[in-house]
């Protein structure tokens, strides 16, 4: 597999990131900091899901340590609990205690860099709800109308944006926000319950929330599609020594870098537990990472628009998304759903989703390693 350039939107899409690290969060931050000339990463919020609040925060403020983010972007501490449901257990077989389990060369905790990330809006309560008004009002002009856009990618629940809307409905619709980009829900495919995705099933009440909104759509990353995104190791060995000549059965080639190391470290922990929980043999999926590239490469996600619903009763069906598809496959901005969707009508279920659903991955991976090389260059030439 070799790299190439990776094609250059118009310009880059404003993108805030909402996660959990986890595994594929981290993979999901390294393409969110790193496609510069398709995303400008405006702020990260951290939330209760792949483990406890205090412990993705942490993972969060080590990983951007780690990548050598820029110190501008602020990272704000979300909520550690659902809206309204009790507290989902935690996923420890798939992403260890910490969350992040595995990592070779993360900075320590105690780092300076890391604790400039960590307590950088204080050391406890959740800043994200204001964090979110203050970056919607300052792209309103005095008259209301729209300076300039902002898309959510939401990797973990949707705890956050949804307590944000509930308590600024009138911002969250303000047309700053252009959609939110939601990795969770499956549709016939094997779940974290007998019926739902994990993502969705900690919070399902927060996913109902934004499908309500009439202006903000939903994009969705479910795991039918997201199982496509096998990192499988071929990748890991170009990942590991670009160039190498990898042949099946071989052992993986050295390191080039501390930083490969890291993530291969990473990947092999999450390939590890995929392989354990639920029997892929070919490499874990890449799960997160799919909502940032939907903003960088829309061409390599196509999908239908849905009616989308989740449900939120206190029965074993708790979480389970269902969809009624309207649209032929396409991208985000092609079909006339988009405009049915903006319009107000009441003649009953309108598209309130785009699910996407096929993948192009060796597109997919060929953008992960770039990215992979240009974090290695920057981390090389700044030491922390």
């Amino acid at each position: 597999m070799t790299t190439q350039n990776i094609a250059q939107p118009a310009q880059p899409v404003n993108t805030w990131l909402d996660c959990d690290p986890g595994h594929d969060d981290a993979v999901a931050l390294l393409l969110a900091l790193y496609l510069k000339e398709s995303i400008s990463l405006v702020g990260i919020s951290t939330v209760n899901g792949n483990a406890p609040l205090l412990k993705t925060h942490n993972n969060a403020s080590q990983l951007l340590a780690l990548y050598r983010a820029p110190t501008s972007i602020p990272l704000h501490r979300g909520f550690a609990h659902p809206l309204e449901k009790a507290d989902l257990p935690p996923p420890v077989s798939i992403h260890g205690d910490s969350g992040l389990d595995g990592v070779k060369n993360l900075p320590p905790i105690n780092h300076p860099v890391v604790r400039k990330w960590h307590d950088q809006h204080g050391t406890e309560g959740a800043t994200v709800v204001e964090a979110f008004k203050n970056m919607v009002e300052s792209r309103l002009n005095e008259d209301g109308s729209v300076r300039e856009t902002v898309s959510m990618v939401i990797t973990g629940p949707c705890t956050n944006v949804a307590a944000f809307k509930r308590k600024y409905p009138e911002l969250y619709e303000s047309g700053v926000i252009d959609r939110a980009v939601v990795m969770g829900g499956a549709f016939d495919v094997p779940q974290w319950t007998p019926y739902a995705e994990f993502n969705i099933a900690t919070d399902p009440d927060a996913l109902a929330e934004l499908l309500t909104s009439r202006k903000v759509p939903v994009v969705l990353a479910p795991l039918n599609l997201t199982h496509q995104a096998i990192f499988d190791e071929d990748t890991h060995g170009q990942l590991l020594s670009p160039g190498t000549s990898w042949q099946e059965g071989e052992p993986l080639p050295e390191p080039k870098s501390e930083f490969r190391e890291s993530l291969s470290t990473m990947l092999t922990f999450f390939r590890q537990a995929y392989i354990d929980q639920f029997g892929f043999t070919e490499g874990p999926p890449l799960h997160d990472p799919l909502c940032v590239l939907h903003l960088a490469r829309p061409d390599l996600l196509p999908g239908r628009w849905a009616h989308l619903t989740v449900d939120t009763s206190d029965t074993k069906r708790n979480g389970e998304t269902r969809a009624r598809f309207f649209s032929p496959e396409g991208t985000f901005d092609e079909w006339e759903a988009r405009e049915r969707f903006l319009a107000s009508d009441d003649r009953g279920p309108v598209s309130n989703c785009f699910v996407m659903e096929t993948l192009d991955r060796p597109a997919f991976m060929q953008v992960l390693l770039e990215c992979v090389n240009r974090a290695e260059k920057v981390i090389a030439n700044t030491p922390l």
